[in-house]
């Protein structure tokens, strides 16, 4: 039987994930699942958590959204450990579980009964973060530019009035009031590009921000690559007008939109600007992004 911990998220989809453990407790036992569990306490936790259990343990389970699930996924990473990535969709976004069939608490619970374990690419980021070189991996994107700004407007308040089909959407508004493009100095696979940059980001799945955004159309999650997207500075009422294309994932034919398939990026931005990976803040430019194929083993589903 498989050794199995739980690290859960108390405060995933803005508090309410703490209202549902119970019932996922209680459909664990109604399995013959026995799990132990610990609670994170604080940003970064789970991937210390997940570092020091990833020996001990079959499965790691992340308890929460997309952060959670990278922050535990991270902590293995770390390790080094060839321990199974388990996930219960409890967040807002939760755009990681479906990418290997899990839909549902109920999908998520078979996963951990009958499922196998699925080789996945991640996305390595080397970046700065208080004032030393740090690392950390993406499951879905890695990026610098406007989505850190979408983050920071999707408050927790936001997500609690508007939920997770439209508060993205409400956040990238309310950014457009306060971004400014930086200057960027990006390098990708001999490439080189300078100049004022709205967003440069990588891609490792399609579907970002709770199912709404087709941010990189056409990225897999085990071809070896990662989708590149390098979008020059745009003005407000531009990026408006062509929001409806981010969310098919057509806006990458646009003229001052860059978008191909790469293995390596780095960015340099002035000032510093902050890198986003799978809905969170986490560290300064300059930052590389490289791809680490088939390094994860996430535990899912057939569709």
């Amino acid at each position: 039987m498989r050794s199995i911990l739980l690290i859960a998220n108390p405060i995933a989809a803005a508090g309410q994930a703490r209202r549902r453990w119970d019932a996922l407790l209680a459909g664990l036992r109604a399995r013959g699942l026995h799990a132990e569990y610990v609670f994170t306490e604080r940003p970064l936790h789970a991937i210390t958590l997940a570092a020091e259990a990833s020996r001990s343990y079959d499965v790691l389970v992340a308890v929460g959204g997309d952060g959670t699930a990278n922050e535990v996924a991270t902590g293995i990473l770390l390790s080094g450990a060839q321990t199974a990535l388990g996930i219960v969709p409890f967040g807002t976004g939760n755009d990681v579980a479906p990418l290997v069939g899990i839909h549902s608490v109920e999908d998520a619970l078979r996963a951990l009964t009958q499922g196998r374990a699925r080789m996945m690419d991640v996305i390595e980021v080397n970046c700065q973060h208080g004032g030393s070189p740090a690392k950390r991996y993406a499951l879905l994107y890695a990026s610098v530019g406007f989505a850190g700004e979408v983050l920071k407007r999707t408050t927790p308040f936001i997500k609690r009035v508007f939920g997770p089909r439209y508060c993205y959407t409400v956040g990238f508004f309310r950014a457009l009031l306060h971004y400014r493009a930086p200057m960027m100095e990006v390098a990708c696979d001999g490439q080189t590009f300078a100049g004022r940059y709205f967003f440069v980001g990588a891609g490792n799945a399609e579907v970002v921000g709770g199912g709404t955004m087709r941010l990189s159309p056409g990225a897999r999650i085990d071809d070896g690559l990662m989708n590149v997207s390098v979008i020059e500075a745009l003005g407000r009422l531009e990026t408006a007008r062509h929001f409806p294309k981010l969310l098919t994932g057509t806006y990458t034919a646009h003229p001052k939109v860059r978008y191909f398939p790469a293995t390596a990026l780095s960015v340099a931005s002035h000032p510093p600007k902050e890198v986003q990976m799978d809905g969170d803040l986490f560290g300064l430019t300059p930052a590389t992004f490289r791809v680490q194929p088939k390094a994860l083993r996430v535990l899912g589903v057939k569709a």
